[in-house]
């Protein structure tokens, strides 16, 4: 099969790769019809995952048609559409029973290695998928089929973060990063009736989210957050980090009011010093999201009917297998946003 693999840091390849095998008894093949880009396959490709191995198939957003089944799979028939989750859960443990599947002992995320025990991702014309019957949800019929990659990650991210300010936010939220997860919160935040507002030093990306409807503050190349918008500074109750690292939570930390909630779901990797005294001093909440799809499964048709309004704004391209490479170093170079890859023989498009 053809699959995209990370090489070395900015360096992915097209290969040819076996094409997966039922490993256990609960696994499914996937023959993916589409993927897509995401941010955290950007830190994947700067060299920024410990322990990352070369080789490793990148992806974890996908929807695609049912290959083959193990012998205990009991919610899914060959030639079934389906969409995926971006990590897979083993669905019996005590976390999992309780809802916190991203709290798994045994949880892997597509597209991972190093920190997370290795699992292929959806970059290429097949996925082998653990645990299917927890992993996969049948695909509604006549649904976009963008609406069915934002339920992989991008949307229960959003949704799971909100659910976290909803207790802060007087209706003010600041986002910091413009990307696909900082718009996509930003657009359901207005649809609920607050009052967003993106911070973002791509002049690209703001642009971008000004087009979609949502104020948008430049932070200018070199310049300070506080420098740039001191009226922003301890101004809003509920802050959304959509960057990740230590810029990203150090910008929501100094944006955030006294008493106020910040709330990372951009992508943490390595450690770095945080004023653990001025977050206690400011008795502020501090909360990470890893969107969680399956918990929320019972809800999320209905989220991605939501999100129909929004899909032009957040996929800005649509591209092939054989173009990801390319459009990997577009995207590290913020020219670009968010790509359909369309994967295989069948036109998913129509």
């Amino acid at each position: 099969m053809q699959a995209v693999v990370w090489e070395a840091p900015e360096i992915l390849r097209q290969v040819v790769l076996p094409k997966p095998q039922l490993c256990a008894p609960d696994d499914a093949v996937v023959r993916v019809e589409a993927a897509s880009t995401c941010g955290t396959d950007l830190h994947i490709y700067r060299g920024a995952i410990p322990g990352y191995l070369p080789g490793t198939v990148l992806g974890h957003e996908f929807m695609g048609v049912v290959e083959s089944v193990g012998p205990a799979v009991t919610r899914f028939k060959i030639g079934q559409r389906v969409r995926g989750n971006d990590f897979a859960a083993c669905g019996q443990c005590t976390q999992c029973v309780a809802g916190r599947h991203t709290q798994c002992h045994q949880r892997m995320l597509f597209g991972f290695s190093g920190i997370q025990p290795k699992l292929d991702g959806t970059l290429a014309e097949y996925v082998r998928v653990p645990w299917a019957d927890t992993v996969l949800d049948s695909l509604p019929e006549g649904i976009d089929i963008r609406s069915a990659l934002l339920a992989s990650d991008v949307l229960p991210t959003a949704l799971d973060a909100l659910d976290r300010c909803q207790p802060f936010v007087k209706r003010r939220l600041a986002i910091i990063g413009a990307g696909p997860v900082g718009l996509l919160i930003a657009l359901l935040a207005a649809a609920r009736g607050w009052c967003p507002v993106l911070v973002e030093n791509n002049p690209y990306r703001a642009t971008y989210a000004r087009t979609a409807g949502i104020e948008t503050l430049d932070l200018p190349v070199g310049a300070t957050l506080a420098d740039a918008h001191p009226e922003l500074m301890c101004s809003a109750n509920a802050v959304i980090d959509a960057v990740g690292g230590e810029r990203g939570l150090a910008a929501a930390l100094a944006v955030v009011s006294h008493g106020g909630c910040v709330v990372g779901v951009g992508s943490q990797a390595g450690s770095y010093a945080v004023d653990w005294g001025h977050i206690f001093q400011r008795e502020l909440s501090l909360h990470f999201v890893i969107g969680n799809g399956l918990r929320m499964r019972s809800t999320l048709d209905a989220a991605m009917l939501e999100c129909a309004p929004y899909l032009d704004c957040i996929f800005s391209d649509q591209i092939s297998l054989d173009n990801v490479p390319a459009y990997f170093s577009r995207l590290q170079k913020r020219e670009t946003f968010k790509a359909v890859v369309y994967i295989g023989d069948g036109d998913t498009r129509a």
